[in-house]
């Protein structure tokens, strides 16, 4: 598919939702990485709906190949995930940047991107993937586990179910990956 053709299959459905996203990852993901880029210019679109589902899709791509967006973390880094997230990316982008690879540089930025989201954005679903993220990123960092911690508690302290059941399923991970270490 072309990349008109892959914003037309976004656009059917209902303007709520997530529509055929799910078909078009699917596509995707047996098409092959090269089929990603076709898709690309669909994080950038005008509409705001296509723009979250285009995300979903690479969320969900991601999910299964994150090694295809590795070449695309500076322009998700640097363009996507501006401290100001566009509300279509709101859902996704936080979970993508717990499941790419980052390289020392990088991480600083990504966790203060991450660190923004949660203190800034008001959603709960929204933070509890951001706490995701981040410890996804602890466990590749065991350096960053302590401060991971220290946020899961703060925000659980505060309430919200969604970070509550995500904050201790977070521990329960970390307290795992803590008794594998020692």
């Amino acid at each position: 598919m072309t990349t008109t053709e892959l914003i037309s299959a976004l656009a059917e459905e209902k303007s709520a939702g997530k529509g055929r996203a799910d078909e078009v990852a699917a596509y995707l993901l047996q098409q092959g990485q090269e089929a990603l880029e076709q898709l690309w210019p669909g994080l950038y679109h005008t509409d705001a709906v296509l723009r979250a589902r285009a995300a979903h899709v690479v969320e969900a791509v991601a999910k299964q190949q994150p090694l295809w967006l590795q070449p695309y973390r500076k322009e998700i880094l640097h363009q996507l995930a501006q401290p100001n997230l566009d509300p279509a990316f709101n859902y996704c982008l936080p979970a993508l940047l717990g499941q790419l690879s980052w390289e020392e540089e990088d991480l600083p930025l990504v966790i203060e991107r991450l660190e923004f989201w949660l203190q800034h954005l008001h959603n709960q679903f929204v933070k509890a993937i951001c706490l995701q993220s981040l410890t996804d990123l602890s466990m590749q960092q065991p350096w960053l586990q302590q401060e991971v911690l220290e946020l899961i508690h703060q925000h659980m302290a505060k309430g919200g179910k969604a970070v509550n059941a995500r904050g201790r399923l977070l521990l329960k991970q970390l307290q795992k990956q803590e008794r594998l270490v020692e």
